[in-house]
């Protein structure tokens, strides 16, 4: 069935489409994919008044419900000059539908996320019929929950003219369907062809190239640095603390951990402590909730002391291979509020350089930076109980060490505090970059 602009558009839609940058073609290929979806290009066009041109018909399709004869005729002198009529027509149709299903989903998808709580799975849909793309309809009547990483790369549109959408259910309405909800995305699909009702060849599940993105996703979302758990060995052999425009060495830039000022150690209240054993988005949530991020598929940029930007979302903790959250490495999943208070406020921030190491301990490819955040924490006794390290390599990963309250250590019979200050220590090498005034 044919597609046209809806009477009334829904305000989150022209919020999405308002926001939208407009750029060359030239401009807009020079873009990552999260900033595509954030701009607005017409192959063909390179002149800003032509787009601009264009880019304002839409708007006024989405918001008055015009129609694809009206926007032809609104454009009508444009798309003869560059020779789209006719058999090349199907351009002028290609721009309309496309673009305004685009930011139709968009304002579909910011309601659909606002009754995530009632609402929370949801079911990909393909129009059955000799048009569906096959993958597209293999996809069809397949639930995930809102949250999960399917949506990121197949959130409709995907593809030119793609008329996919999703539907939103109920626990409730589950159950009485007998539906369950994907916890892992296919790799492989045996579609049928639309017009002929076979079976095809199992082939894997990809999108379209250039639609492998969520339009609706935050654009800072793909800019978050990765987990990682790799070896890695620190070349620093000396402690360098920067003054003015200067560096002095060692005994100045660490006056011991242990005679810390009372003020530079973080309070913990037993709430701050998660219990083990929940789900792996609780533990998200609460990190984020640090940064007031109530939304989980919120982002935000945090500005490290220095200057330093890290944006902060949950693909912090996405698991590269499965695509969903793995928080628990090394026991840190009930201390996810100690490693986001390290994050928002550091003790120390220091800068080394690494190398990683191959799985013989050996030190392997190139030299690479690293900067890690330092924090002590406290109980309500006053004693220091615990501390955080968050190591952030090249701007693109990140990882988190010792992020727990450790006992004593039963190698060398040490107290749990003097423990927690020689592991410290031994964090406190490369250069000082910043200290808690």
């Amino acid at each position: 069935m044919p597609l046209e602009a809806a009477p009334l558009a829904p305000a989150q839609a022209l919020e999405f489409w308002k926001a939208k940058a407009q750029v060359t073609p030239a401009e807009f290929a020079d873009l990552t994919q999260q900033a595509k979806a954030r701009a607005f290009a017409v192959s063909g066009l390179s002149r800003r008044d032509q787009i601009a041109a264009v880019h304002a018909a839409l708007q006024e399709a989405l918001e008055n419900g015009e129609t694809l004869a009206a926007f032809k005729k609104r454009l009508a002198p444009l798309f003869e000059q560059k020779g789209w009529t006719g058999r090349a027509a199907w351009r002028v149709e290609n721009i309309y539908r496309t673009n305004l299903q685009s930011a139709y989903q968009a304002g579909r998808h910011a309601q659909m996320k606002a009754t995530a709580d009632s609402r929370p799975f949801w079911r990909y849909l393909a129009i059955k019929d000799r048009r569906t793309r096959p993958t597209h309809l293999a996809l069809h009547g397949l639930v995930f929950r809102h949250d999960h990483d399917f949506w990121a790369t197949w959130y409709p549109p995907n593809g030119f003219q793609c008329r996919c959408t999703v539907q939103t259910l109920s626990q409730r309405q589950m159950d009485r369907r007998g539906l369950e909800a994907q916890t892992s995305t296919p790799r492989l699909v045996e579609p049928f062809d639309p017009a002929s009702g076979n079976r095809l060849p199992a082939r894997p599940l990809v999108p379209e190239p250039g639609w492998a993105g969520n339009v609706c996703h935050d654009w800072l979302h793909g800019l978050a640095p990765a987990q990682t758990a790799a070896p890695i060995i620190t070349l620093a052999t000396r402690t360098l603390c920067r003054e003015g425009r200067g560096l002095f060495a060692d005994a100045p830039c660490k006056p011991p951990l242990a005679g810390i000022e009372r003020r530079h150690v973080l309070t913990l209240d037993e709430a701050d402590i998660m219990p083990a054993g929940l789900a792996d988005e609780d533990y998200v949530r609460a990190f984020l909730r640090e940064f007031g991020l109530d939304d989980l598929d919120g982002s935000v940029v945090h500005e490290l002391p220095g200057g330093l930007p890290v944006v902060i979302s949950k693909a912090l903790f996405v698991d590269k291979l499965s695509r969903t959250l793995k928080v628990g490495k090394g026991g840190r999943a009930p201390y996810m509020r100690i490693l986001a208070r390290t994050i928002l406020s550091p003790y120390e921030i220091w800068w080394q350089t690494i190398r990683a190491l191959d799985a013989k301990g050996a030190p392997t490819g190139r030299i690479r930076e690293k900067i890690s955040l330092l924090r002590l924490f406290a109980g309500a006794d006053g004693k220091i109980g615990g501390f955080a390290v968050f190591d952030l390599i090249d701007g693109r990963q990140w990882r988190g060490t010792a992020i727990f309250t450790p006992g004593a250590n039963k190698k060398n019979q040490a107290t749990r505090d003097e423990y927690i200050l020689r592991y410290l220590e031994d964090q406190r090498a490369g250069v000082l970059l910043y200290r808690e005034p």
